[in-house]
């Protein structure tokens, strides 16, 4: 419970600590505390999914709100900084900084595939799909092979350890493209 306030307060405190500046050149400082958040965030992400991979951790999902909300906010704290870093590097392709032309399209997918919107639409059918598996699990239990509550089981997690993997790497590519983009 204490990793869960922490969290929730750490998001909060990242979401109202920086306000975006539109149209406006980023200084080196600007785009560093975005980097601070980014690095923060990514930690945090790191380690919320590693429980989030596994059925427990979709069960926790499903039923906790205070632990969705967490989530929840984490990845909007990240696509909120992610967009401070898109404008930053609209700016500095302008600039011709030929890395940034890279990072404006990794960040365009990054939103397109993997927003908060997806994320929560994707964790709600494996929702659904662990919903149902729990109110047939006496009958699964009976059965064996492909159709029994185990084999069930590790489908849901396979299906969601592969989201969750698929959404880290990009999460790490983003970070990767954060401190190229200091070193620059």
């Amino acid at each position: 419970m204490k990793k869960l306030v922490f969290l929730s307060s750490m998001c909060v405190f990242i979401l109202n600590s920086s306000k975006a500046q539109e149209h406006t050149k980023a200084s080196e400082a600007d785009t560093l505390t975005v980097v601070e958040h980014l690095d923060e965030l990514t930690l945090l992400w790191d380690v919320e999914s590693i429980e989030l991979k596994t059925y427990q951790g979709l069960r926790k999902f499903c039923r906790s709100s205070a632990y969705r909300h967490s989530i929840t906010e984490m990845l909007e704290s990240m696509h909120h900084y992610d967009s401070l870093l898109y404008d930053m590097a609209i700016e500095a392709s302008k600039q011709k900084h030929a890395h940034m032309k890279h990072l404006i399209h990794e960040l365009e997918s990054f939103e397109k595939h993997y927003g908060v919107k997806q994320f929560i639409s994707h964790l709600k059918e494996e929702c659904v799909a662990q919903s149902e598996l729990e109110k047939h699990k006496k009958d699964y239990k009976k059965d064996n092979g492909d159709e029994s509550y185990d084999s069930k089981v590790y489908v849901v997690e396979l299906e969601l350890k592969k989201y969750v993997k698929h959404l880290t790497h990009r999460i790490d590519r983003l970070d990767r493209h954060v401190h190229h983009l200091i070193k620059e």
